[in-house]
């Protein structure tokens, strides 16, 4: 039997790249262990140009590769999944595991499109695994073996943190950690603003800000101290940060913050249905 030594990644888009490209950093996976599926001319090249060999079909990409490849990655819209697994289900082997970074799809449906007892293993990774600083979510079925699940985790640490859940938690998941980047990136917008409407240049507001968030995240992991912890070191009584504070709790933004992630996971709950 052929050594399984490669990974078929479904859909070359910046996810699905940033995995490989997080994988082939380190030394123990090649580029030439990693192939793709994708469609657009675009992203064909440049999949190419970066010594990624790329295939324009499922049935192409494993017509040689089939008995090699141990896992499956679908790295594809939500909308695109069901016509991918139909297209999959004709060509994989069962004992292939089946990767999902899908937002909203569910094991029992993916199940449900492929063969009886396939390896599945479903992801929430956030937009930071572009650059290696993800937190990637792992969920799998009973058919995944130990060594399968051990694969799993090894893929996505490559591209960040890892931690394993029940299924059950992904809505709210999706909504703290798959959301959770815009969040900030929302703070950090009017944090810009408001330094510009008080007298600031944009440029000047922005580095602050942008300089602020970094050193804060930066400090909150290589101290031994919580968020709140931090929060009151630099909050003096009557001091400036105390005002701001006052008015934040005054306008309810613990639970502004509350409902918000609220509203996520039971759009994600009506997502996955």
């Amino acid at each position: 039997m052929a050594k399984k030594n490669k990974l078929l990644i479904i859909g070359g888009g910046n996810m699905g790249y940033a995995i490989a490209n997080g994988m082939s950093s380190h030394k123990n996976v090649k580029k030439s262990e990693i192939i793709f599926t994708e469609s657009k001319p675009e992203r064909i090249r440049f999949l190419t140009k970066n010594d990624y060999k790329t295939f324009s079909n499922i049935e192409a990409a494993l017509k040689n590769n089939k008995q090699k490849t141990y896992a499956v990655l679908l790295a594809v819209k939500p909308n695109d999944i069901r016509e991918v697994l139909k297209e999959l289900k004709s060509h994989i082997l069962r004992d292939t595991i089946i990767i999902s970074i899908a937002a909203g799809i569910k094991i029992k449906k993916l199940s449900a499109c492929l063969p009886a007892n396939q390896p599945i293993a479903r992801i929430m990774p956030n937009t930071p695994c572009q650059i290696g600083k993800g937190m990637s979510v792992i969920t799998f079925n009973k058919n995944v073996s130990k060594s399968q699940k051990s694969t799993v985790i090894k893929i996505f640490k490559s591209v960040g943190k890892t931690t394993i859940l029940p299924e059950a938690n992904f809505d709210l998941v999706t909504a703290i950690s798959g959301s959770g980047p815009a969040y900030f990136c929302y703070l950090i917008e009017l944090l810009i603003k408001s330094g510009e409407k008080l007298g600031l240049n944009k440029k000047i507001s922005e580095e602050l800000v942008l300089e602020t968030a970094l050193g804060t995240i930066y400090l909150l992991n290589n101290c031994a101290l919580s968020p709140e912890a931090l929060r009151a070191t630099v909050t003096s009584p009557n001091g400036t940060t105390e005002a701001a504070l006052k008015v934040f709790q005054k306008r309810n933004w613990n639970n502004i913050i509350y409902e918000g992630v609220k509203a996520a996971k039971n759009r994600a709950a009506q997502l996955s249905k």
